[in-house]
């Protein structure tokens, strides 16, 4: 499919955004994107997808973002079908690319700047690009992208590339600060809303990985994010079997119907043995 014209009277860019009840992060977090876009000369329009937010959310972002296109949900959609919603609003103005952007990662002035600068490492043909992003207390990377170790039996074990100043091909990206150019997202279209909360993200990159689309993550951190803790979830090994349950068929954790369609979808001949297996490491208190 050819990419359509991006009308000239419309940013370049197009940064979406997810938002919850976390309105001193949002905030910080447009401040920072305001100096990057500052620092990199890079115009940009704002879609922000509020779910349901009791905390002012959405008039702290037009107070810092007077322009910006703010979409309200009910707080039942979370992040992948909130970031589907602002990104298919985003695809329908038309901007020549698409920057996803969590609301908890606050970018380095230089942050656009090596986005834009690494996306153009692909030669003629179009990537995407994951920012690496690292934890402000320990200052090792937190978020970014990985390299699959056997894509043919493990199709979901990947390892964290580790930024060296270079660009690097990556296959799994977290979502906090990807960079999608106009022609690679008319191309794949938008993140499946089958997935609830988290997946939509793994899900987009091993399509565009099917797809023959490389994937580069930046050389240099692009921003600020801690890790999410893992008490409380399915990660949690010291909470108890009945808990660790509950969590894994939560929204935010394995869903059935998401967590079935990756492994259907990703998995090859031995999805029913990665399906299963995903639960079974919950019962048994292993570490994913």
């Amino acid at each position: 499919m050819s990419a359509s014209p991006t009308p000239p009277d419309l940013a370049a860019l197009a940064v979406l955004m997810a938002c919850h009840n976390r309105r001193a992060k949002t905030e910080a977090c447009l401040i920072a994107l305001r100096a990057a876009a500052q620092a990199a000369g890079l115009p940009y329009a704002l879609y922000v997808f509020d779910d349901g937010s009791t905390d002012g959310t959405s008039e702290a972002v037009r107070a810092v973002e007077p322009q910006a296109h703010i979409l309200r949900g009910d707080g039942s959609l979370f992040w992948n079908r909130s970031m589907h919603a602002a990104f298919g609003e985003a695809m329908r103005q038309g901007h020549a690319h698409y920057l996803w952007l969590n609301d908890d990662t606050t970018l380095l002035p230089e942050a656009l700047s090596e986005l834009v600068s690494t996306g153009r490492r692909g030669g003629p043909a179009e990537v995407i690009v994951v920012g690496a992003v690292r934890d402000p207390a320990s200052g090792r990377l937190s978020y970014g992208g990985s390299r699959r170790v056997s894509p043919r039996w493990r199709p979901f074990l990947a390892r964290s590339v580790e930024p060296s100043g270079d660009a690097a091909p990556v296959d799994i990206i977290n979502g906090n600060v990807v960079l999608v150019p106009h022609a690679l997202a008319l191309r794949l279209g938008n993140l499946d809303p089958v997935f609830e909360h988290a997946m939509g993200d793994t899900d987009y990159a091993l399509r565009a990985r099917r797809a023959g689309i490389t994937i580069l993550q930046t050389g240099r951190f692009v921003g600020d994010c801690s890790r999410n803790p893992t008490r409380g979830t399915l990660r949690d090994r010291a909470a108890p079997l009945r808990q660790r349950l509950a969590d894994a068929f939560s929204r935010k954790g394995l869903p059935l119907r998401s967590w079935w369609t990756l492994c259907r979808r990703h998995g090859g001949w031995l999805w029913p043995v990665h399906f299963t297996w995903g639960y079974t490491k919950v019962i048994l208190g292993r570490s994913w």
